[in-house]
């Protein structure tokens, strides 16, 4: 599923490719699967305005290597602080669920990196000095934000009806697309991924951010998404929880597109 290769127009094939279709489009000229060099340089393009940290795509092998036994863990050279501290996403080449990463850091670059902030704070404070083993497992918090990370989906609602599609269902989420009263868009970039390979696309963890009305579409939508996951996803008391997260599937509200 990761390396099945490149394959142009896959934004045809399903309306929820709509927040990076724009990007996919030049990897058709290119014919293949953008090399990190040309991933960091769209970066650069879109978040010229955005005052963000540089961050840039580096080549990643496919197998982690091992790391000597019983050396101090360093954070900074762990996938969160390599991202936080060095400004750098590791990549692996041709690879369409790191391919779908990138570009959510490319899309969403507020909202990934207040995620990625977050996760890196988070595991920092379970690193004792000196320790030489990871934790056994990830904190319920880390599990809340590593679904977001790979599944999430945003709901974009007007302020009086935001309170009202915390618990809706599939549905109702639906029946208000159909209405054009909300504006769903994909944030997870492993929904992309099953998508891409033709496997059912897992349930997804919304989001349900106000956005006043009337509601926007196209990048102006993309761009205040950003921002308001952006907030989201640095407040303490929101995805501490992964038992509180809802889910939903991108394939039942394809009445309307995003």
């Amino acid at each position: 599923m990761h390396s099945s290769g490149f394959r142009p127009r896959i934004y045809d094939e399903s309306p929820w490719y709509g927040p990076i279709a724009s990007y996919l489009q030049r990897f058709d000229e290119l014919g293949r699967f953008p090399s990190p060099d040309e991933l960091s340089a769209l970066y650069a393009a879109h978040t010229s305005e955005v005052d963000l940290p540089r961050l840039r795509f580096v080549a990643a092998p496919r197998t982690k290597p091992k790391r000597p036994k019983r050396q101090p863990i360093d954070p900074g050279a762990l996938y969160e602080g390599r991202v936080i501290v060095h400004g750098e996403v590791p990549t692996r080449l041709d690879d369409w669920h790191d391919l779908f990463n990138a570009l959510a850091f490319v899309r969403f670059p507020r909202a990934k990196r207040a995620l990625h902030a977050r996760q890196y704070r988070i595991l920092s404070s379970r690193l004792t000095p000196g320790c030489t083993r990871l934790p056994n497992a990830r904190t319920r918090e880390q599990d809340a934000l590593s679904l977001f990370d790979e599944g999430g989906i945003c709901v974009a609602a007007p302020p009086e009806l935001a309170p009202a599609l915390d618990a809706a269902d599939d549905d109702t989420l639906r029946a208000e697309l159909a209405r054009d009263n909300i504006r769903v868009v994909p944030f997870g970039h492993a929904l992309y991924e099953h998508m891409v390979a033709s496997l059912p696309v897992p349930l997804g963890t919304v989001f349900v951010v106000p956005l006043a009305r009337p509601l926007l579409t196209g990048p102006r939508l993309l761009d205040e998404v950003d921002r308001a996951l952006s907030l989201a996803l640095a407040d303490p008391s929101l995805f501490t929880l992964p038992s509180t997260a809802r889910g939903s599937a991108l394939p039942a509200l394809l009445s309307d597109t995003p």
